[in-house]
Parts: structure tokens; sequence; C-alpha cells
């Protein structure tokens, strides 16, 4: 072969090669959602603790969307509607009750209840009784969400501690212990900003709600506690008391002069 022809062969190999993808260094087996087994107890548990805690934040989307399945239900929408759209529903259903001259106001705290004030000024098909208890269920739902992402959370950071511990042991430093030790350290901070993420979805949405829903009730529900009478909504006809969906009114307690209306 001439030398001519032999650089031309070179080249045409050089510039195959340089065609195909990159092989970067691969995933270890954690990060590819696999636990290994080294036969090291300690560090085979680790390795299974990883890859359980990943499982359990995969889930937290699919969790949030049900957590509002049978608000989205209640407000007409389809079941795979978005947050926002629920939203955005909500107060639109909260607006024709309220013209109906029925507020809303819910409440979080110590349970999420959803109040229901019929002032009878108008007449509407709407029901707040069906949509109280889907709200009040969605908000609980959601609530519970938020709280098990914070624990996930502090269980990653529990698990990065424990990763510090088992990399400094003998068994740790041989075979593809390292590696692995390693990949988890990735997975584990890479979990510790998706629970926080989805925790923090989760109660946005109950804010986002409570704030849709809100038409004018917040009187009322003060008066509930100071046992003064709130004050009359413009175009009202009379005031009429506050309970909470599918609950009979509140006894009425001992006026305070704590609060002014």
């Amino acid at each position: 072969m001439s030398s001519r022809r032999a650089f031309a062969w070179a080249f045409v190999v050089a510039a195959s090669l340089s065609s195909l993808p990159a092989c970067g260094p691969s995933l270890s087996q954690i990060e590819q959602g696999k636990a290994i087994t080294t036969k090291e107890p300690s560090l085979d548990d680790f390795f299974k603790s990883v890859v359980a805690l990943r499982g359990e934040v995969d889930r937290a989307e699919s969790d949030r969307k049900a957590a509002r399945a049978d608000l989205v239900k209640a407000l007409g929408l389809a079941e795979t509607a978005e947050a926002g759209a629920a939203l955005e529903a909500a107060a639109k259903k909260a607006k024709t009750l309220d013209e109906a001259g029925t507020s809303l106001h819910l409440e979080l705290t110590p349970d999420a209840k959803l109040l229901v004030l019929a002032q009878k000024r108008g007449k509407t098909s709407e029901d707040p009784e069906a949509l109280a208890k889907a709200v009040e269920q969605s908000v609980k739902a959601s609530l519970d969400v938020a709280r098990r992402m914070g624990e996930l959370e502090q269980r990653a950071r529990f698990l990065d501690t424990k990763r510090t511990e088992l990399s400094a042991t003998p068994a740790a430093k041989s075979g593809d212990a390292p590696r692995e030790l390693e990949g988890a350290r990735i997975v584990l901070a890479e979990l510790r900003g998706r629970a926080t993420t989805e925790a923090g979805l989760a109660s946005s949405f109950v804010v986002g709600l409570a704030m849709a829903l809100e038409t004018g009730a917040a009187d009322t529900a003060l008066a509930k506690f100071t046992g003064k009478a709130a004050r009359p909504r413009p175009g009202g006809g009379g005031g009429g008391g506050g309970a909470p969906a599918g609950g009979s009114p509140a006894p009425k307690p001992k006026p305070s002069d704590d609060f002014e209306p």
C-alpha cells in the first residue's frame, strides 16, 4: 500500500472513531436505582435503604395528584387537571356561590374545615356541602404529602451521615464499595432536593386553595371566637351564622373584649 493510500485509510478510520458517542464513566448501580450486594451487612442494608427512599420520593408527584382527585372531580375537571387549573376553577366556583349569597372560608388549623356561610341572597345550583367535603379531603391529603416529604428529606440527611461513617470502614475500601458509596452521595443529595421541592408544591397548593376560596367569611370566623357579631356584608339581607360544612353551628362562646370586629 502506497504511503498516500495508507494516509487516506488512516484518515477514514480516525474520522469514523470520532463520530462514535463519547464513552464517559458509567453510572454506579445505586445511581441506576439498584442495590449491589457486597456481603457486608451494614453496606448492603445502607444501599437497600437508599433505593427504598428513592422509590418513595419517586411517588411524590402521583401522590400530590391523588390528593386533589376528589377536588378536581367536584369542580367538574378532568382527572388529569393540573394544580393551577384546579385553583382557577375553585376561585370561579367560590365567586358563583358568593354572588348567590354563600360565603366560604377555609380554616387550616387545627383541622382543615371549609366554613360555608349561607346568607340567602339568591339561589344557585351549586352544592357547597359537596365542595366542602372535597376541599377538606384534598387539603388533608396534600398536607400529609408535605409532611411525608419533610420526613423523607430528614431520612436522606440521616442516610448521608450514615454513608460518611461507612466510608471510613475497611469494607468500604474494597471492590465496588467506594464507587457505590460515591454514587449514593449523589443520589441522596438529589433526593433531599426533590423531597423539599415536593413538600413545597403540596403546601403551596393548600395556601393557593385557601386564597381561591376566600370570599369574605373571615369576619364571621372571627366572630365565632370573640362572641361578637360579624360586620354585615354589602348587599346582604341579614347575617347568617357560620358553621363547618356537614355539622351544626358551634356553641357561642362567652364574649371577650380582646378583639374588635
